[in-house]
């Protein structure tokens, strides 16, 4: 129901048909985390990499940690995965929450790596934001 009125309301503002992608405007949650423990340094924090639902759109990263170190962003296209030092390369303090855009499109998948263990996600979520940005 929500889905459909929102539809209504974005054609009365903006005008259309029944072409509206709604998934482009509303979030799509990717991933999330609350309470876990740090798995070992430079290892991969979700299970499986995330795709994509729409091309191009941005990911919103939220994150809190409880020690302090560098989170990156592990892209990979085709086979060949790089690392991306979020907040610049800058460790992270501990126990603050941060909130990062990454753009990503079709053929990305993403996953999240930190610099250090022994400590505690606090809380990861993880949204593909695509025409709200």
């Amino acid at each position: 129901m929500f889905e459909e009125t929102a539809k209504r309301i974005l054609r009365a503002v903006f005008g259309g048909g029944s072409d509206i992608n709604i998934g482009v405007i509303i979030p799509i949650a990717k991933a999330a985390i609350f309470n876990t423990a740090l798995p070992d340094a430079e290892a991969n924090w979700l299970g499986s990499d995330i795709e994509p639902t729409n091309s191009p759109s941005y990911l919103r990263i939220y994150a809190c940690v409880s020690v302090t170190g560098i989170l990156r962003v592990a892209r990979t296209v085709g086979a060949v995965t790089v690392t991306e030092d979020l907040d610049s390369g800058t460790s992270l303090v501990a126990d603050a929450a941060y909130l990062f855009t990454v753009p990503w499109r079709t053929g990305d998948s993403i996953n999240i790596k930190y610099s250090v263990t022994t400590g505690t996600i606090k809380r990861l979520l993880i949204d593909e934001i695509g025409g709200a940005e």
